[in-house]
């Protein structure tokens, strides 16, 4: 595992660490796997090593202050290598432990965190339902109060490291209110316990991947929880959720690197010892390319992980994190890990195939990356809207005007550019209408552009367009709400305009007597 220079001397070292106990306990995880038995032996020696106490703070038995986002990602990168335990690992951070760090009270706190530190206790999350799954907010499991307790009714599913884990960190609905619902104040957070009455596994999936590891269905039938499990305030539930959204998706990505090397490692071990052709299937090219991708595909995705494990551990994003960078982590990360093992596995033909080699299970866990922490359609979702709005200033748009001397349209930073205007007025839109059909004929223009250009307000404006749409010389587009967004002329706009010389123009090398 390569380290980034950014690291402290601790998170380096604990590179070795990390990468010696993979390696000593491979052939157990295989193992493992093949009797699909949780391993037992392997979590307990993680949990002597400390390592559920990395995002932990020291008071309550971790060890964050020295290892942090980036040593949990590094410590579940190496394990990853291991197969799916690095489920029930990286479960444990956004399914209870980082909660109870950023909203538990005192005494929450030094209740169960020291218990996580030291592996006692696993924790798991509960979002999904039978009826609500990219639809956080439409959580239907309900949570009565009624005195000291709330009563639960309802159930989850996809529960990764059910029945193992010990807390729950669940997400029910408090309040049926209209109001509370646009506000996002409808949902409460609850650390539930293994072993309340009524709270019980009712089904177990078989999954595609994740074998030997418990996921499947929570059903909660009147399950008394106490008000000392309530994390932060009624109604807080949604906000506490987005505060580890950001924080799983980084760990999540964590979780795709060490299969993605050891996709790697077996394809090149593989391809350098079968021979077709009297030649090793390496020394084919199109395997080599395969391989360059893979490698190339792995560094990045690297890269994006740890950039922005980095950016959680320096608080960069206030409590929600750093959105676009952990989504952006995630999304490369699945849809790279698959690509990764697929390649691995054609490189290695029915051999990758066939479930000696562990690139196949590696290929099936690689397809819970683009489903878990979010789908990847969820993910291009968050990052268009967040990406958009928080990169504006990086994605303004352009100024293009077109030049006198060569008559093409050449772009301006619009801060720097100093334009003319004129007054709002029929002839004066039109005129700048016409303009930008020079230089962008096939696009409209948005409201903000025609008013960069003319001199007025945005209700005299509307009111010239709306005129101008009656005497059909501009057409109108229209947002949902009705109002106008866009403006472009008219075939009849553009003649109202300027003679039709004004629109001409032909590179130097055309020859006139050839055009009509």
């Amino acid at each position: 595992m390569q380290a980034f220079p950014w690291w402290t001397e601790r998170q380096k070292e604990l590179i070795v660490e990390v990468e010696e106990f993979a390696d000593e306990h491979f052939a157990a995880a295989e193992k493992y796997t093949w009797k699909k038995e949780i391993p037992w032996s392997i979590l307990k020696a993680i949990a002597e090593k400390g390592w559920f106490g990395a995002m932990i703070s020291e008071e309550y038995g971790g060890c964050k202050e020295e290892l942090g986002c980036t040593g949990c990602c590094i410590i579940n990168e190496g394990i990853s290598r291991l197969g799916t335990l690095c489920f029930i690992y990286g479960e444990t951070f956004f399914g209870g432990a980082h909660q109870l760090e950023k909203f538990g009270t005192e005494e929450q706190k030094r209740r169960w965190l020291p218990d996580i530190a030291s592996g006692k206790k696993f924790g798991a999350i509960c979002i999904t339902e039978p009826f609500v799954g990219s639809d956080a907010a439409g959580v239907k499991t309900e949570a009565r109060r009624e005195g000291d307790e709330y009563v639960i009714t309802g159930k989850k599913r996809f529960t990764t490291g059910l029945g193992v884990s010990d807390i729950y960190m669940l997400y029910a609905k408090t309040s049926d209110d209209p109001a509370d619902r646009a506000a996002n104040r409808h949902l409460t957070g609850f650390i539930v316990e293994k072993g309340m009455p009524g709270f019980t596994v009712e089904k177990l999936n078989e999954l595609c991947g994740l074998d030997g590891i418990y996921n499947g269905y929570l059903n909660l039938d009147e399950v008394r929880v106490p008000v000392e499990n309530r994390l932060g305030n009624e109604g807080d539930g949604w906000n506490i959720m987005l505060a580890g959204l950001n924080l799983e998706r980084t760990i999540t990505s964590a979780q795709t690197l060490g299969g993605m090397r050891e996709a790697i490692r077996f394809a090149l071990f593989h391809s350098r010892r079968r021979v077709q052709f009297d030649r090793p299937t390496i020394s084919f090219q199109v395997n080599q390319f395969k391989t360059a991708d893979m490698i190339m595909r792995l560094n990045n995705a690297r890269l994006l992980t740890y950039y922005a494990a980095y950016l959680i551990d320096r608080g960069e994003g206030g409590i929600v994190g750093p959105a676009i960078e952990a989504t952006c982590a995630k999304l490369y990360n699945a849809l790279e890990c698959v690509k990764t093992a697929d390649d691995a596995l054609q490189i290695m033909g029915g051999d990758g195939y066939s479930r000696f080699y562990p690139v196949e299970l590696g290929y099936r866990n690689a397809k819970m990356a683009h489903i878990g922490a979010g789908t990847n359609e969820v993910m291009r979702m968050i990052l268009y809207r967040l990406g958009v709005r928080l990169m504006e200033s990086e994605f303004r748009p352009p100024v293009r005007i077109i030049d006198n001397e060569i008559g093409v349209p050449l772009d301006h930073l619009s801060t720097k550019l100093e334009l003319e205007k004129e007054k709002i007025s029929e002839k004066s839109v039109l005129r700048v209408l016409a303009e930008d059909y020079r230089a962008n004929p096939g696009l409209y223009m948005a409201r903000e552009d025609l008013l960069q250009r003319l001199e007025g307000t945005e209700e005299e404006l509307d009111e010239v367009l709306l005129k101008l749409e009656e005497k059909k010389l501009v057409a109108l587009n229209r947002n949902r709400r009705g109002v106008i967004a866009l403006a472009k002329a008219t075939y009849r706009g553009l003649r109202e305009a300027n003679p039709p010389e004004y629109y001409r123009w032909y590179p130097n090398w055309a020859k006139m007597e050839e055009l009509f």
